[in-house]
């Protein structure tokens, strides 16, 4: 019997089995996707079945009932996957099973591109037309047998998957080799001759025998609490226990697999790879670990903080590779705890040097606002130093997004300003009865192209073998000696002074940040609740929403930003309506007051979106994810506002042109990116802002909101890239451009303003409250309690529209800005024999008639000394706050 009559019959049967399973069109309402694809088939080909005994037990093969493994986007039948080389990670999801998950094609982007100013090579041994990024999604949780399944494939598909898959790599223990290094013993000897130093009494050598011993037993206890290791048994239980977990949290887990391919391109290198994903819930390390289990790469050890460090469940983390860290590392303020940062980063370099791939959170901890936070860069100088000392030739960061409908946790009582609640066992049990009973829908992983930390260090080292040189070459030989030039050490990079190196770090580490920002898809619940935040904050008809839908995600696509949900518009809107349906009411159109109802003929529900704290910021977490595709955008809407403010009241009734010089919009801009740099990454630190904001001045002019009325490649002031700075002496003429404010330019310039009328309200209040410090200082903790109460009763006297603006980490990022701009001051104060009394009423009262009256707490230190913050002399007074105040006013509408 021939092959071609062999997959005839196989065909035959799968027809079969489907007519037994589900309709095509439930299946298409579930999965949103369509059919088996030609990029399928080409990324995974049909197994050999020339063998006699696979022939004879495919042709026996007889329809059967499947019993399980059919979650949810489950549509595919059967599809046996090629067998790679054994050191070779296959990507077949399961060896005789497949997971047929739904393929979904269009809407999607690549947007995890590296910088090609600082890894350049890497960008190019990495590029997106050799592994076809853009590729469609595929879901994990699907699992269907292959022909040649044994009984228990088809029986348990899930528990034959798990037993069948092999965990690749090996897992070695390395606290023996940490304690022996030659770093840890000299930092023991460090604290052994501190500690004799001492003591008053003659040092005898029993005396000296006994300190060793005791940080000997220091050192020992510290590295053994970086143990891990990876228990194959439990995690294939775990696995088995994770799939059916997830299909009833999860409608689907999905990852890209040319991206799995590309991860598996660098591990064939034998370089150690870091992922560095985004944090959002404590599902994030089982979603990652899961995912690298089914797409068979090396289990990475995780980093994981010392809150996590509960009875059980610290035992059943360890045995998953992950390891806790303290999350502060020294011991106080005035002294570093050497010893433990010693051990710290000589187990990190030995799991590198044995090829072990790591995984740590940039941000620290989870995200509550949904933004990603401003990065940590602690573990990533270990790294870049173990690159400059030579300990390690070169480490792959890859950059991950997860990505959630929604999360599990609500934050609401932390997002404004109460403490976090402490991490018990009791708290864990209860997070694992949400993930029983709780959704979060569709959940995507991302993976960015790695780029290389050797290559990074040098292109900023200032060496004389930079490796941007080596940009130049063809792929084929970059391919072949980049990796091997770039482990050659010379002295170059050994002479990086220390505040260079830290520059370096936290360079890498934005870049970091920036690349997790711009690559997280945009699924639908974000595009709702963005456009119920910003458009229809009082409600809108269903038919208009899902309008409204489709305009934004074809904006969203124009961006180059990646659609992670494929369906129509109305798909999409019941799909979130449904996933946030505690936080989205649906009303009957009939019930609706004439007044709000403005919808089309045949409109059946009305939705509104739910405002009240906290509930708000389930919403606000979600439409904040659009935010990073029009940010620049935005920003330039809000300095057109504030350049035209005076001009626009009144001519609102009617269309107008009003000529701005585009070097003052640009400028105005620049001084809002720098108002809110610590709430955004708007750039890469290798990019000027200029070009950035340029590049997004560019769209204006397609909408047609903004046109150029002088001559040119005319410029009043020139940008030197060299420099960094405007060239003010190369005087031209100013281009000027035509701002037309139709109707239409004006809904779309006020769509981009509400995008960051929150934030902006946050500082402007922020600002408003500094009245508190006019007569004496204040502690920073009662300051930020003083703002977030004013803010609070703001939305309480309807003063606001915006909720969002109780936000404790806003307000905590608008102080540090005040600080570092010198308009306030920390200074350190003794209070022990001062016996001051409390600032009076008059000292308290906001500046405006409209800002409610806060209490203030007192400023009456418990503590001998204690840092208060202060005015600077030149801001203190009523008249420098207002004006400060003003400017940002003028920015909102």
């Amino acid at each position: 019997m021939d092959n071609e009559d062999t997959k005839r019959r196989i065909n035959d049967v799968f027809n079969k089995w489907e007519k037994n399973g589900p309709s095509a069109e439930a299946l298409e309402r579930r999965s949103g996707g369509g059919g088996r694809s030609q990029e399928w088939d080409n990324a995974f080909p049909d197994q050999d079945i020339s063998s006699s005994r696979v022939q004879r037990r495919m042709t026996q093969a007889r329809p059967k009932k499947r019993r399980g493994g059919g979650g949810p986007g489950d549509r595919f039948g059967p599809i046996a996957l090629a067998t790679l080389p054994p050191y070779t990670p296959s990507f077949a999801f399961d060896s005789g099973l497949v997971n047929a998950g739904t393929i979904r094609k269009g809407k999607h982007s690549f947007c995890g591109a590296s910088c090609s100013n600082c890894t350049s090579v890497s960008k190019e041994k990495f590029s997106e037309e050799k592994f076809q990024l853009n590729s469609s999604y595929r879901n994990m949780l699907v699992v269907r047998p292959a022909a040649n399944a044994s009984t228990l494939g088809h029986a348990m598909p899930y528990a034959h998957s798990v037993l069948s898959r092999p965990i690749t790599g090996t897992y070695p223990c390395v606290w023996k080799d940490v304690l022996s290094s030659s770093r840890v013993k000299a930092r023991i000897e460090d604290i052994v001759t501190e500690e004799l130093a001492t003591r008053d009494e003659n040092v005898t050598p029993a005396v000296e025998a006994s300190v060793r011993k005791a940080v000997l037993g220091r050192a020992k206890s510290m590295a053994w609490s970086l143990y891990s290791s990876v228990s194959h048994i439990g995690y294939r239980f775990h696995a088995w226990v994770l799939y059916h977990m997830f299909g009833h949290l999860m409608t689907s887990l999905d990852v890209r697999c040319e991206e799995v391919k590309m991860l598996q391109e660098a591990v064939r290198e034998r370089i150690p790879i870091i992922i560095v994903p985004t944090h959002r819930s404590h599902l994030d390390s089982l979603i990652m670990l899961f995912t690298m289990f089914a797409t068979e790469l090396q289990i990475p050890r995780t980093v994981a903080g010392d809150n996590l460090n509960l009875p059980l469940l610290a035992s059943l983390v360890r045995s998953h590779g992950s390891f806790f860290i303290r999350r502060r590392l020294d011991q106080g303020e005035a002294k570093k705890d050497i010893l433990y940062r010693g051990i710290l980063q000589e187990h990190i370099e030995q799991l590198l040097k044995n090829n072990q791939a790591l995984m740590f959170y940039i941000e620290g901890s989870r995200s509550r606002s949904g933004k990603v936070g401003v990065p940590k860069g602690g573990l990533m100088s270990v790294i870049v130093d173990a690159i400059v000392e030579g300990a390690l030739s070169d480490v792959y960061i890859v950059p991950a997004t997860i990505t959630y409908d929604r999360t599990l946790e609500k934050f609401g009582d932390e997002i404004m300003g109460q403490p976090k609640k402490k991490e018990t066992f009791w708290a864990a049990l209860h997070g694992l009865w949400r993930m029983l009973t709780g959704r979060v829908g569709q959940v995507c992983i991302n993976f960015g192209q790695p780029f290389s930390v050797n290559e990074y260090v040098r292109n900023h080292s200032g060496s004389s073998r930079a490796v941007g040189a080596a940009a130049t070459t063809t792929a084929a030989a970059a391919d072949a000696s980049t990796h091997a030039w770039l482990a050659k050490q010379d002295s170059d990079l050994l002479l990086l002074s220390a505040d260079r190196q830290r520059s370096l770090v936290q360079s890498m580490a934005t870049h970091v940040q920036h690349t997790l920002s711009v690559m997280t898809p945009a699924m639908s619940t974000h595009i709702v609740a963005c456009l119920l935040l910003t458009r229809f904050r009082h409600g809108v008809p269903l038919s208009r929403l899902q309008r409204a839908y489709t305009w934004l995600e074809q904006s969203l696509v124009e961006r180059g930003r990646d659609i992670a949900f494929n369906g129509t518009a109305e798909e999409a809107v019941a799909h979130s309506c449904k996933v946030m349906h505690d936080v989205i009411e649906l009303t009957p159109y009939d019930d609706v007051d004439d007044d709000v109802a403005d919808g089309d003929d045949g409109d059946e529900w009305f939705v509104e979106p739910v405002l009240e704290l906290p509930a708000i910021f389930q919403l606000s977490v979600c439409a904040v994810q659009v935010l990073p595709s029009f940010l620049c955008e935005a920003v330039l809407a809000c300095s057109l506002h504030s350049m035209v403010y005076s001009s626009a009241k009144f001519i609102e009734s009617s269309d107008a042109e009003i000529d701005i010089a585009q070097p003052d919009l640009l400028s105005v801009a620049e001084e809002v990116c720098y108002l809110l740099r610590k709430e955004f990454c708007f750039k890469l630190p290798c990019q000027p802002l200029s070009n950035v904001l340029s590049n997004a001045l560019e769209r204006f002019g397609t909408y047609s909101i903004l046109t150029t009325s002088g001559p040119p490649n005319t410029y009043g002031r020139r940008y030197r890239m060299e420099t960094d700075v405007w060239d003010e002496g190369d005087q031209g003429e100013i281009i000027k451009l035509k701002l037309k404010l139709t109707a239409e330019s004006r809904s779309w310039l006020q769509f981009l303003q509400s995008l960051l009328q929150p934030t902006l309200e946050v500082y402007w209040v922020t600002v408003r409250q500094l009245s508190l410090l006019l007569d004496a200082g204040m502690d920073e903790a009662d300051f930020v309690t003083a703002v977030l109460d004013c803010a609070r009763l703001r939305v309480e006297k309807g003063l606001t529209d915006y909720g969002e603006t109780v936000v404790m980490d806003s307000v905590k990022n608008a102080v540090k800005a005040l600080l570092e701009d010198g308009i306030i001051v920390k200074e350190r104060e003794n209070t022990a024999d001062d016996n001051d009394e409390a600032p009076t009423a008059s000292a308290v009262t906001l500046a405006t008639a409209t800002t409610p009256e806060v209490s203030t707490p007192s400023t009456a230190a418990t503590s001998p000394s204690i840092e208060l913050l202060f005015l600077a002399p030149q801001h203190c007074s009523e008249g420098a706050i207002d004006e400060l105040a003003c400017k940002i006013n003028d920015l909102m509408f």
